[in-house]
C-alpha cells in the first residue's frame, strides 16, 4: 500500500499522505523520518521503559523495536528505521546531524548539508580549532533548522511532537486540500507561511504552548536523557 499517491498532469501540485495533503513528495517522505526519529525517542514497557534508541545500543542489534513494532519488519519502511538506530559509531559525530529531519519545524525545508552551514565555517575560522568551534556551534540556534541548536536537531522529537506533526497536517489539509496554485513555488511558499503562524499559535496539543515552545521543551529533555545515557556507558559524542 502506497503511503505517498501523487496526482501527475494536473497544473496545482498535490500529494496525499496517507490521509492528508501536502504539497510536495519530499514533505511526504520527511513526515515518514519524522515519526522515525519521534518513535526511537519513546519509552516502551516491553523494553523496561528504554527506547528503541537506547535498546538498540545496549543490544547492538534491532531486537528490541521489533518487540514494541513487530509488524515493521514486513514494510518497507524497516530499512528506514535500521538507517535510524544507532548501530554504527557515526550516530556520535557531529556530522550524524546533517542526516536528522529537524522536525515538524523544517518539513518544508531543504535537506541541510555541511557545506551549507556557514555557521560552522565562521566558527571554525574564528577559533582556529574544530573541536572548540563545535562545542559552541552545537548550542547556537541554527537557521538552517528553524531556530533550533543543532544538539537539538540531533536529539530527535518525541512523543509530545509527534503528536504536534499530526495536528499541523490536519490542519493544512483543511487549508489546502483543493486549492489552486500557479506554481510548485507558491505552493511552498503558502505551505511555509502556514507552518510558520501554527508553530507560533498557542495549541491545545501542547497545553495552551506555542508549538515552536513545547518542540523544543521535549527536545531538551531528549537531549538530556540521550546524553546521559551515553555518558553512562563511556560512549564518547560530539555533543556531549
Amino acid at each position: 500500500m502506497n503511503r505517498i499517491v501523487d496526482f501527475p498532469g494536473r497544473k496545482s501540485p498535490r500529494f496525499l499522505y496517507l490521509d492528508y495533503w501536502i504539497p510536495t513528495r519530499e514533505s511526504g517522505e520527511k513526515v515518514d523520518s519524522i515519526e522515525i526519529e519521534c518513535n526511537l525517542n519513546r519509552s516502551f514497557e516491553e523494553l523496561n521503559e528504554l527506547t528503541p534508541y537506547e535498546d538498540a545500543i545496549i543490544r547492538k542489534d534491532p531486537t528490541g523495536l521489533l518487540r514494541v513494532l513487530p509488524g515493521l519488519k514486513r514494510t518497507p519502511l524497516f530499512q528506514k528505521y535500521l538507517r535510524r538506530l544507532p548501530l554504527q559509531g557515526s550516530e556520535f559525530i557531529y556530522k550524524s546531524v546533517y542526516f536528522k529531519t529537524g522536525g515538524v519545524l523544517n518539513l518544508f525545508n531543504p535537506e541541510v548539508r555541511e557545506d551549507m552551514d556557514n555557521g560552522l565555517k565562521t566558527l571554525v575560522v574564528k577559533y582556529g580549532n574544530k573541536k572548540r568551534a563545535i562545542e559552541v556551534w552545537r548550542v547556537k540556534p541554527s537557521e538552517l533548522w528553524s531556530g533550533l541548536t543543532p544538539q537539538l536537531v540531533w536529539a530527535g522529537g518525541g512523543e509530545m511532537e509527534m503528536k504536534l506533526l499530526k495536528d499541523f497536517l490536519t490542519k493544512l489539509t483543511n487549508e489546502f486540500d483543493g486549492e489552486r496554485f500557479e506554481s510548485r513555488g507558491e505552493c511552498l511558499i503558502s505551505t511555509m507561511k502556514f507552518l510558520r503562524r501554527w508553530q507560533l499559535t498557542p495549541n491545545g496539543v501542547c497545553r495552551g504552548k506555542r508549538p515552536m515552545v513545547a518542540i523544543r521543551e521535549e527536545r531538551e529533555k531528549i537531549f538530556k536523557r540521550k546524553i546521559g545515557f551515553l555518558q553512562e556507558r563511556g560512549i564518547m559524542a560530539d555533543f556531549a
